[in-house]
């Protein structure tokens, strides 16, 4: 078995609840820890990706160094990474933190699909919220490389995670099926450029401004000219079109951009927004079509949270 140098193991856990497949085809599972505190238990997520078989040590290099990195990350806005491991079968598991709520872009879709635009004060919260744990993450030299809205969760209380840290490699060491006839034919793997430059880091900047940039105005494919981004920000207040023209179309800042795009969105908020804060994130969530941000398996973790809990813990839960 091969397993990556960092953990001999993963972390003990029973499974919960399926929850399908994921954004890079990775099947996806609810399970509950083993290991924990069972008065402060949480669930966590497993992922499990079919890598292309036979890769030479070399070739997975790079997504072995980019979640070994992830893993010390501590930040309320990423989700963290527990632990990795790849077996003799090429399959590689990942377990990090559940986030509950749903996916910036399940709000988005939501929203849309009533006719309406989520509101700027909403666009700006996202932004400065996962600009400040982009921000985190960059100080201790990891980059996320991937950040696109359904990598963002929005939570019940105007929470705003940035999930899965380490795993753009991964893309390209994916095993990729040329033929539903012939799933075991796998296409060789294009490797990427390796991870943590600074350049690497105002990439992500600029992600999460082609990410406001559709919320804000609504599009579901973000123009990368300045002529489409200028049209696009056309019904946007100054101060938010100022601040997201800077990140998409002007030269990249010498200093922290995540740093800077945080200051300026949460300078946005303060200018005179008619509603922003928390406060407001959370009334728009709960205005989402059905019940909110909450999904079907929020319910089932709430319930297996407290069925799970030691007999104080559950008879103080159930009276509340």
């Amino acid at each position: 078995m091969s397993v990556l140098p960092f953990a001999s193991r993963l972390p003990a856990f029973a499974p919960l609840h399926p929850l399908g497949r994921g954004p890079l085809g990775e099947w996806v599972s609810l399970v509950w820890p083993l290991e924990q505190d069972a008065a402060d238990g949480r669930p966590l997520v497993v992922k499990t990706f079919l890598l292309a078989s036979g890769l030479a040590p070399e070739t997975r290099r790079p997504l072995e160094e980019a979640l070994t990195h992830a893993v010390p990350l501590r930040h309320p806005g990423i989700a963290r990474l527990h632990g990795f491991q790849v077996d003799a079968r090429d399959t590689l598991t990942v377990v990090s933190d559940y986030v509950p709520g749903c996916s910036l872009a399940t709000a988005r879709r939501r929203v849309l699909g009533r006719g309406a635009r989520p509101s700027e004060a909403f666009v700006c919260h996202v932004g400065a919220e996962v600009a400040g744990a982009l921000q985190a993450a960059h100080g201790a030299r990891v980059v996320h490389g991937d950040v696109h809205s359904h990598r963002i969760r929005v939570g019940p209380r105007g929470e705003v995670t940035l999930t899965d840290f380490g795993l753009r490699p991964a893309r390209a060491l994916l095993r990729r099926f040329t033929s539903p006839s012939r799933p075991d034919v796998v296409e060789s793997p294009v490797l990427e450029d390796a991870v943590g430059s600074p350049v690497e880091a105002r990439e992500d900047v600029r992600a999460l401004g082609r990410v406001l940039l559709g919320l804000v105005a609504g599009n579901a494919v973000v123009p990368e000219d300045t002529a489409g981004v200028d049209a696009a920000l056309g019904g946007v207040s100054p101060a938010l079109r100022d601040v997201l023209r800077g990140v998409l179309l002007e030269a990249p800042r010498e200093a922290d951009s995540a740093a800077w795009l945080q200051a300026a969105l949460r300078d946005c908020m303060a200018r005179g927004m008619a509603c922003h804060g928390q406060e407001a994130m959370v009334r728009e969530l709960a205005a989402l079509p059905g019940s909110g941000p909450l999904s079907p398996v929020d319910v089932y973790v709430g319930a297996a949270s407290v069925m799970t809990a030691s007999a104080s813990v559950r008879e103080r839960a159930l009276r509340s």
